[in-house]
C-alpha cells in the first residue's frame, strides 16, 4: 500500500508533462521573435510551477490546501473563498487601471507586474486567513 501512495497518479504526471510542453511552447516562441530572454523566463515560470506542484503533492497535510487534493469540507470552503477573493481584488485592480487610463490616460507599465502580485499575495492573505480553525464557542 505505501508503494501505491508513493507512485505519482496519471494526472500528477500529465500535468507535469503538460507544464514542460508549455515552457518549451513559450520559449520556441520567444526565441522565434527574437526575444530569448522573455522566452526563457516564461519556460523557467512553467517548469518552476510544475516543481512546486511536485512538491505539494508529497506533502500532507499543508499542501492539501494548496492542491485541493483530499481536502475535507472546510479546507475546501476555504481554498474557494481565498479564489473568490484573489479574484475580487484582480477585478477591482483592472476597474481601477481601466479608470486611470480613460481618466488620465496613464500608461500600462511595471505596475501591471505589481498588480499580479498583488492577486497572489491577496489570494496568500485569504487562504491563512480563512483556514483558521475555528474555535470552540
Amino acid at each position: 500500500m505505501t508503494l501505491m501512495a508513493s507512485r505519482p497518479r496519471l494526472k500528477d504526471r500529465l500535468f507535469t508533462v503538460l507544464c514542460t510542453a508549455a515552457a518549451a511552447a513559450v520559449l520556441l516562441l520567444g526565441a522565434s521573435r527574437g526575444n530569448v530572454r522573455v522566452g526563457a523566463a516564461g519556460a523557467a515560470f512553467f517548469l518552476g510551477y510544475a516543481a512546486l506542484h511536485s512538491v505539494t503533492r508529497r506533502l500532507t497535510p499543508a499542501a492539501r490546501l494548496l492542491t485541493g487534493d483530499e481536502a475535507d469540507q472546510r479546507e475546501r470552503m476555504a481554498q474557494f473563498r481565498a479564489t473568490r477573493t484573489a479574484g475580487q481584488v484582480a477585478l477591482g485592480i483592472a476597474a481601477l487601471a481601466l479608470l486611470l487610463d480613460l481618466a488620465v490616460g496613464w500608461e500600462p507599465g511595471v505596475w501591471v507586474a505589481g498588480a499580479c502580485v498583488a492577486v497572489v499575495a491577496a489570494f496568500g492573505v485569504a487562504l491563512r486567513v480563512f483556514s483558521r480553525p475555528v474555535a470552540p464557542a
